[in-house]
């Protein structure tokens, strides 16, 4: 088996977006910003900036709500940094540097810092909830990128001495801290922080969080993935979001040990996800609350089996970036085209469909059908985040953050690079200009409104002497696709490019039918439409006047027809088509009767941009006809 190379994350700032899909999501991105950060500054928002400046002496008040807030504060600023890094526009760094002297003054002389603890009667390590290596790990990640941008020294000053703090805590295995890894973002961290600083002790302390899972499986147990030892873990468990992070740093400490078991782990992990436990959207963690099949108590969390309900479904924003996440590494790692498929299924799909259009308002969980009339009313926790309406301030405001660093970190996720040689992971209109690894300069830049079009245009305007590897990504809905000319397979493929050459990539794409494996009972005998790596969902108002959603169902041989979507930003494209219209009763069980000749109109819109106009019916699966 040819081995493929083995890549990086590109240094931020060293590449950016310039024209297509996701440098649309992020045009008007100091309205963004300013939308946002003034939901931080809300009194009664779960995350608040508010809190740090209450540390600091320069906000009266208390601590309010969530004891995850402050993670969520540093990622809104890891969002930040990464437009700043691209635009270098100062009205970024002026918002950003309003709050690091609150930060400075929230750590204390230890090095530990949590609004949480210092601000509340609460008191250190005494509950894993409280969620203090979550909130470090996003100060750790934020600090890299906001020194590695700015070359200050502040934010990493901070998060240096609070790792510092975290080795001497954690370093010697106490029994009585073993299980504390839930929502294990520091991971993660402690690498980018080790990368960064070129210290080995943060290494060392991530592949110890890795190691303490399971030491002491009575203490949370499934949920927060305790119950087995990550090296012997089977499949995906308890809260999506945590699993998905530990999962992600787990490959972050692979890259750098190298270690076989804890790849194989994650590998034997991620391929019963994609077999048995993932929707066709790219969500994940359907259950909101329940057991898992060991018999621990779970929430927001993996299901069973082929259990991927439809309007009940979880899928929270985070857990589904989260596992685009931890497959962008997996791709790096491996050169498994299966985990860049996924880690683009989820980007164009569950992972955005969380804001709406204009990255003003947020859904929290990310179902797959919707009923204006037949809300899900939450009970005893239960549903607690069902998305009737989205938000602007929210009792959990984690997700509107973890979008935009997601969306603003684009080009991150577009290039990777090793030691000679360049990855494209997503087809996206974004130019690469770094130095590799190996010294070299290289520059590259690549035109596309992918997913609408289906042609790519890649320049390499700057290589090493000799050339540079570079690698890129057939993926697997393209049948027929074409590399200047030449028919290529789905895959990932290599070639040696110099300066001066360019590839004329095409993806032949249209709209195309897809069932669900007979276990998997919610979608058993229906259908869903996807064009490109796009899922669709059909919205009421684009059904014809006198019908629903559910009076239809769709036939094998439906033809689709393209349009632009007018009435929606972005220039997307919309499939317009006839289906079947299939009566429906109105008890709860009713004598089946034959499909009408009628022909109903209806329009299909990309499912991550439902939930933009009024309120109403919406479904990604309907019957087959």
């Amino acid at each position: 088996m040819k081995k493929y190379t083995k890549f990086q994350s590109l240094k931020t700032g060293d590449a950016h977006l310039t024209n297509g899909f996701w440098a649309k999501r992020v045009d008007e991105y100091m309205s963004i910003i300013e939308n946002l950060e003034s939901a931080l500054l809300e009194e009664e928002n779960a995350a608040r900036m508010l809190n740090f400046g209450i540390a600091a002496g320069e906000v009266d008040g208390k601590f309010y709500m969530n004891e995850w807030s402050d993670g969520d504060c540093y990622k809104f600023l890891e969002g930040c940094m990464n437009q700043y890094a691209v635009t270098k526009d100062e009205r970024i760094l002026t918002v950003v540097n309003k709050y690091i002297p609150w930060i400075e003054a929230a750590q204390e002389a230890d090095g530990y810092i949590g609004t949480q603890t210092l601000l509340t009667d609460q008191e250190r390590w005494t509950d894993t909830e409280n969620h203090e290596l979550y909130n470090m790990g996003h100060l750790f990640t934020m600090s890299c990128i906001h020194h590695e941008v700015t070359g200050d020294m502040r934010l990493l000053n901070v998060a240096i001495k609070a790792a510092d703090y975290l080795w001497e805590t954690f370093s010697p295995r106490d029994f009585d801290l073993c299980h504390f890894g839930f929502n294990p973002s520091q991971i993660m961290g402690l690498v980018e922080l080790h990368t960064l600083t070129g210290d080995n002790k943060y290494l060392e302390l991530a592949d110890i969080f890795t190691h303490m899972r399971g030491e002491n499986p009575d203490i949370g147990g499934d949920c927060n993935q305790n119950r087995v030892p990550l090296r012997e873990e089977t499949q995906p468990i308890g809260h999506a979001v945590t699993g998905a992070y530990l999962y992600a740093g787990a490959v972050d400490v692979y890259a750098k040990t190298g270690e076989p078991a804890l790849l194989e782990a994650v590998e034997r992990i991620w391929n019963d996800l994609v077999k048995r436990r993932i929707y066709i959207t790219g969500g994940v963690g359907p259950q909101y609350v329940g057991v898992s099949d060991r018999g621990d108590p779970i929430y927001e969390s993996f299901a069973s089996e082929y259990n991927l309900p439809h309007r009940v479904a979880y899928n929270e924003t985070c857990a589904n970036i989260a596992v685009a996440m931890w497959a962008k590494r997996m791709l790096q790692v491996t050169g498994n085209a299966e985990y860049g498929d996924w880690m683009e299924t989820i980007l164009f799909n569950a992972g955005i469909s969380g804001s709406n259009l204009d990255m003003t308002r947020y859904f929290y969980a990310n179902p797959l059908a919707h009923r204006a009339c037949h809300h899900i009313e939450p009970t005893f926790g239960q549903y607690s985040h069902v998305p009737n309406e989205r938000f602007f301030t929210f009792d959990c405001w984690c997700c509107p953050p973890q979008l935009l660093r997601t969306f603003t970190g684009m080009p991150k996720w577009v290039y990777s690079v090793a030691e000679k040689a360049v990855s494209i992971n997503l087809f996206a209109g974004a130019k690469l200009d770094t130095i590799l690894p190996c010294g070299s300069p290289v520059t590259i830049d690549m035109e596309t409104n992918y997913p609408w079009d289906q042609d790519v245009s890649i320049a390499i305007e700057d290589a090493p002497q000799g050339g540079v590897t570079l690698s890129y990504r057939i993926p697997a809905w393209c049948r027929g696709a074409t590399v200047n000319g030449q028919v290529v397979e789905k895959g990932i493929h290599e070639i040696t490019v110099s300066k001066g050459d360019k590839l004329a990539i095409h993806l032949p794409m249209s709209a195309q039918l897809y069932s669900a494996n007979p276990m998997l009972e919610q979608a058993n005998g229906m259908v869903a439409v996807k064009r490109g790596p796009v899922v669709y969902c059909l919205e009421g108002s684009d059904v014809e006047t006198g019908y629903t959603v559910d009076d239809l169902a769709i036939s094998v041989n439906t033809q689709f027809t393209e349009e632009t979507i007018e009435d929606l930003p972005h220039g997307m494209v919309g499939l317009k088509a006839n289906l079947v219209h299939r009566p429906q009763g109105e008890t709860l069980y009713y004598p089946m009767t034959d499909d009408q000749d009628k022909q109903v109109s209806v329009r299909f819109i990309p499912y991550f941009a439902w939930a933009n106009r009024e309120e109403q019916d919406m479904s990604v699966w309907l019957p087959r006809a």
